[in-house]
């Protein structure tokens, strides 16, 4: 019974932040190529397919650094301010809920939308795809689910080493 409070309050918490319509990851059996969006653009008239993802490694990574810039000169001002010495564990806490769990949740959603483009899109199975920024490494732009940047005209497989393969016989580097 107290699991399942916990969890009811946790995703409670979760859909007051935003985090609950995460991207759908589909099976790697089904065919899905596009999503809801824009299968149906009637139901949602304020959607634009935009190459540019919302969230990047970079992106997280730049709000850890400031969000520690502001946290830390609060926190030693009010920890000597108050004289709250002996409560360092206080300090932990604040990091932790404003820094580093908002950064594990938005990472977790980032795997998830990579999951998403490795499944749907073509450029995740070429060589020049990126998966730490939803790039195409040869032309520097953004892949999403509606957008390629090449068309497909420079697609190259992936390479195939450390698998078993019948037709490679020597897999190694030299």
């Amino acid at each position: 019974m107290l699991q399942r409070l916990y969890h009811t309050l946790r995703f409670k918490l979760l859909e007051m932040r935003g985090l609950t319509n995460l991207p759908v990851i589909s099976q790697p059996s089904s065919a899905r190529s596009l999503d809801e969006r824009e299968l149906y653009p009637h139901l949602f008239p304020n959607y634009k397919p935009e190459a540019t993802p919302e969230i990047t490694v970079g992106s997280i990574l730049t709000w850890i650094l400031l969000k520690l810039a502001v946290l830390m000169p609060l926190m030693w001002y009010l920890f000597e301010r108050f004289r709250l010495h002996e409560y360092w564990l206080v300090g932990l806490g604040a990091i932790w809920l404003i820094v580093v769990y908002p950064a594990f949740m938005q990472y977790q959603r980032f795997k998830a939308q990579t999951q998403v483009l490795e499944a749907n899109t073509l450029c995740a199975k070429c060589r020049h795809f990126d998966e730490t920024g939803h790039f195409c490494k040869l032309l520097d732009e953004h892949v999403s689910l509606t957008y390629t940047p090449c068309g497909g005209e420079s697609w190259e497989a992936k390479q195939s080493f450390g698998r078993n393969n019948q037709n490679d016989e020597d897999e190694t580097f030299s």
